[in-house]
């Protein structure tokens, strides 16, 4: 199992890191397309700037799933380093199952945010506000997938079992 993980895991990682790569490369040739033809023609293009807008977004939880996999997105590391080996692998499943928790009540309320906007689109591109905010359950999805990879493959394998019989 640990293999397949790591597998999936490998692969989700190859993926957000071009699709990261892409967003960015198009948000900045978008913008700097828009700057060139507002300069010289003097006219605005909405569509384009709604197109960066999307990607934005995409590219913020894109790359918030990715950090996620690398245990990269938040580090607070006052008590981790206080603390012996075992209790630092501890905390760490304290805090990835903490992690998960917020991804899972993310999904649920993402679920119901992509209800309420089913029907809308955007004004200038007519793209489905759904298509642009399903970045966010995408998001807490590959984010409990890393985390599920992260607690099997490093966390709990790492563990000692407890010695229930007292040898």
């Amino acid at each position: 199992m640990t293999r397949f993980l790591t597998a999936i895991g490998n692969s989700l990682r190859a993926v957000l890191k071009i699709f990261v790569a892409t967003a960015l490369f198009l948000i900045v040739a978008l913008v700097f397309f828009q700057v060139i033809t507002r300069y010289f023609t003097g006219t605005a293009t909405p569509g384009l700037a709604e197109i960066s807008r999307f990607l934005f977004i995409w590219l913020v939880f894109s790359g918030s799933a990715w950090l996620v996999s690398r245990n990269e997105l938040v580090a607070v590391d006052f008590f981790s380093s206080h603390l012996g080996a075992v209790a630092r692998r501890w905390l760490g499943v304290f805090i990835d199952l903490s992690t998960a928790a917020l991804m899972v009540a993310l999904l649920v309320f993402s679920g119901k945010l992509l209800d309420v906007v089913a029907i809308k689109h955007a004004p200038a591109t007519g793209i489905p506000y759904v298509w642009v905010y399903s970045a966010l359950p995408l998001f807490a999805f590959l984010s409990l997938i890393f985390i599920l990879e992260r607690l099997v493959i490093t966390r709990l394998g790492q563990i000692p079992p407890s010695n229930a019989d007292g040898n």
